[in-house]
């Protein structure tokens, strides 16, 4: 499991985890790194800037092929849709699912 997170205490009862750096992006040479049938969770994620069309692209590629490919499951965990810039891309991946629930937090834990 690869994480990346601004409260690592939040996953210290996790065995088998890898913190990845702050600066990590969604992007295919990151992804590159992961191993095959991984689990990366991204705590907290967002677009960094509205506008930044490279980076959605980049998010596009890797969700819609480089995750399938290598048979990585990506959690993006988020608290608002549309205040994380991710409202409008989220239509352009055919491969993500929303779960929404009060306790979703919790049952990552």
């Amino acid at each position: 499991m690869y994480v990346q997170t601004a409260e690592p205490t939040d996953f210290e009862n996790v065995s088998r985890i890898s913190f990845l750096p702050a600066n990590f992006n969604i992007d295919e040479e990151n992804f590159s790194s992961i191993p095959e049938n991984s689990l990366v969770v991204l705590d907290d994620f967002s677009f960094k800037l509205a506008n930044n069309k490279q980076e959605k692209i980049n998010f596009l590629k890797v969700v819609n092929y480089i995750l399938r490919h290598k048979k990585i499951t990506l959690i993006l965990v988020i608290h608002n849709l549309f205040g994380n810039n991710l409202a409008n891309d989220i239509l352009c991946a055919h491969h993500v699912f929303l779960s929404y629930s009060n306790l979703g937090y919790l049952i990552m834990r």
